[in-house]
């Protein structure tokens, strides 16, 4: 008997030298004829892959349209930006005087600004699309001037950092400039409504953007505005 036959237990072969049973038929491995079982997907498992491939185009549309509006919140700030330096180079070149308004025939901002205004000014919030103003979604803080419409002495603002110079006119508005002033009551006492009634004060989502005297520009929301219009002695509209 061959060597690798050879007993082990009284005379019985020993079977794992028995090469048929360690190569299997024809002498191969017996893990050669095994055979991965196919595996199929499940109903529920191709409803849940529909669903996600489904909410991909969704999430990718949501991404974009808020790229898209932050994009033109900060265009609308950076217009603010411009017209708050201009509005600085303006007052220094006019012995500490605000700009005017239309009142002053050919003497509105809109006009004594342009020279100090960046050529990429567009004048409109491009979050606006359709104004009745036309192209000019911006105005002008009446209570800056007197009531010919001459601009006031920066001496007189009691808080500038407070007080709004230019905001986003409400969409049913027209002109260059608010009307705070002839409000019911005085601008000293304008209520929210009244407010709201001339303020795009949701032209950014919940909110809008606001140049102010100091020339810092700043987004805000309609519940703060509200806070601040409430306070006691609020200088958010009158110097």
């Amino acid at each position: 008997m061959p060597p690798s036959l050879a007993c082990s237990d009284g005379g019985k072969p020993s079977p794992h030298g028995n090469p048929a049973f360690l190569f299997g038929k024809a002498g191969l491995s017996p893990f050669a004829e095994m055979k991965s079982p196919s595996r199929a997907f499940t109903l529920i498992e191709l409803l849940a892959v529909i669903a996600i491939v489904g909410v991909l185009p969704t999430l990718g549309l949501a991404a974009t349209r808020g790229v898209t509006e932050k994009s033109k919140t900060t265009r609308c700030l950076n217009d603010l930006r411009q017209i708050g330096t201009a509005t600085q180079l303006y007052v220094g070149e006019n012995a500490g005087r605000f700009p005017d308004t239309s009142h002053q025939a050919g003497r509105s901002w809109t006009n004594t600004l342009a020279a100090f205004l960046k050529t990429n000014f567009i004048g409109r919030c491009p979050a606006v699309r359709q104004h009745r103003s036309g192209n000019l979604t911006y105005a002008w803080n009446d209570c800056l001037t007197d009531a010919n419409g001459n601009g006031i002495m920066v001496a007189a603002f009691r808080r500038p950092s407070a007080t709004i110079v230019v905001a986003e006119l409400a969409t049913n508005q027209t002109g260059e400039h608010f009307h705070f002033a002839g409000t019911r009551g005085g601008a000293g006492r304008i209520s929210a409504n009244q407010f709201r009634s001339f303020v795009n004060v949701e032209c950014h989502g919940n909110g809008a953007n606001y140049l102010f005297g100091d020339g810092h520009v700043e987004f805000i929301t309609w519940p703060e505005v509200q806070r601040r219009l409430a306070q006691p002695e609020s200088a958010l509209i009158v110097p």
